[in-house]
């Protein structure tokens, strides 16, 4: 009965996945008139969108795949405890991955892409904007910026490179030294030699975030199918070899949309593969702990205005009301492999130790460290999302690939989707984002 009444309800978008991206894609959509379902196969918003750090960065405008990463991640893989690490695997889809990579890590790559990353970040500022302004939505959204802080001197010489690009291409940043940290966040002691500000940055309680679009869309009509998989799906040939979509199967039924979106986050390249194409996104394993104000001795923590990140040990650390969120680590690896390791007691380890050598005062031995979380970001192999329209398949629009941005992109991945389904032309330049670029 379940497989009938699914099979003949069509909806005009059907969209796989419930994260950050999916969600976003899903209100703006509602709002263009769509009717609308999101399929999930666990729980809306629990998966790599739940415990991130919530930062909308306009800062980070450099792409995973930069120069000096290569180097980088063999000299931390030596090291157990340290923030990035790849699991090996004879996996040639994985090797494939680690070879785009490689190759496109290099200051060519990074120049060409600072542009189009700053550019969709700042107008996904500017959604987050709207959305915390509408009376539908509820949630906290903080334009109190970010820290970058650095322990060492050639840390911040580094990041004052960065900050100069950042001001050539319009955006605040500064560079502070002790003094000025100080005076910005009087109540916390770090131990550090300085820091880089970029004012513009924002953050937000991601979950809060997407139970408050759940909520809101639901109310008005959008189809939530939670704990569904999708099984495999049905074409249709149509003219210049192209195919169309015809029906989703799911473990649930089936269902029949006029157009899907494909967010399903770090798992996207499996789906793709059922439909024949390769889009070539990789598992990258954050972990995370968020702490109430009572479960820290040194509540200062807590009086911190400014999220920040203690940069050369890769952790993020958000304050959100009485809580506050260290998170971090990227370990990148198969998909089906790392669910079935769990979480690394060394990587845990790491970060909490990294967490004391920038706050003395924080005993990481008073952290119930079962409390950690763990998600994946969808990585692809030069560090830009996919966004836009699958090649040879008409009614098909991909987005994903986000990694640490996915939070920071939502907004402006969701109505990049909803421009391209309703026919209209995005205001970016969705060239550096298209998945014809893998084909």
């Amino acid at each position: 009965m379940m497989s009938l009444s699914l099979i003949n309800n069509n909806r005009d978008v059907a969209i796989i996945g419930g994260g950050i991206i999916g969600i976003c894609s899903a209100y703006y959509l509602h709002q263009s008139g769509k009717k609308v379902v999101v399929i999930e196969k666990d729980e809306i918003g629990k998966a790599c969108s739940f415990g991130n750090a919530g930062y909308i960065t306009p800062s980070h405008f450099i792409p995973l795949a930069a120069p000096g990463m290569i180097q980088k991640g063999l000299k931390w893989m030596l090291n157990p405890k340290s923030p990035f690490f790849v699991r090996p695997s004879l996996d040639l889809d994985f090797i494939k991955w680690l070879l785009s990579f490689a190759k496109k890590c290099t200051t060519a790559h990074t120049q060409q892409s600072q542009q189009a990353i700053l550019d969709i970040n700042l107008k996904s500022l500017e959604l987050y904007q709207a959305l915390h302004k509408c009376d539908d939505l509820d949630f906290q959204f903080h334009q109190k910026g970010l820290l970058m802080l650095f322990k060492t001197q050639a840390g911040l010489d580094e990041e004052a490179i960065t900050v100069s690009q950042a001001n050539a291409l319009g955006l605040k940043a500064k560079i502070l030294d002790r003094e000025a940290l100080r005076a910005l966040e009087p109540e916390i002691e770090f131990d550090v030699v300085g820091a880089a500000l970029y004012p513009e940055d924002a953050h937000i309680e991601p979950f809060e975030f997407i139970s408050s679009m759940k909520s809101y869309l639901q109310t008005n009509g959008v189809e939530f199918l939670e704990h569904t998989e999708v099984t495999r799906f049905d074409t249709q040939a149509k003219l210049q070899s192209q195919l169309i979509i015809t029906a989703i199967h799911t473990t649930k039924g089936a269902v029949k949309a006029d157009s899907v979106v494909l967010a399903n986050g770090a798992w996207s390249a499996q789906l793709a593969k059922k439909l024949g194409l390769t889009v070539p996104v990789l598992a990258g394993k954050g972990i995370s702990i968020t702490l109430e104000n009572k479960a820290i001795e040194n509540t200062r923590l807590f009086s911190c205005k400014t999220p920040f990140i203690l940069s050369e040990a890769k952790v993020a650390v958000s304050p959100f009301n009485d809580e506050i969120r260290f998170g971090g680590t990227m370990e990148l690896g198969v998909l089906a492999d790392q669910e079935s390791r769990g979480l690394s007691p060394n990587r845990i380890t790491g970060l909490l130790q990294s967490v004391g050598q920038y706050l003395p005062t924080f005993d990481s031995e008073k952290i119930d460290r079962s409390q950690f979380w763990s998600g994946f970001r969808p990585c692809t192999p030069d560090g830009l999302p996919i966004i836009g329209p699958a090649p040879g398949i008409d009614n098909l629009y991909i987005a994903t690939g986000h990694a640490m941005m996915g939070l920071s992109l939502g907004p402006i991945t969701g109505k990049i989707i909803c421009d391209l389904i309703t026919g209209k032309t995005p205001d970016v330049d969705l060239a550096p984002f298209m998945p014809m670029r893998f084909k």
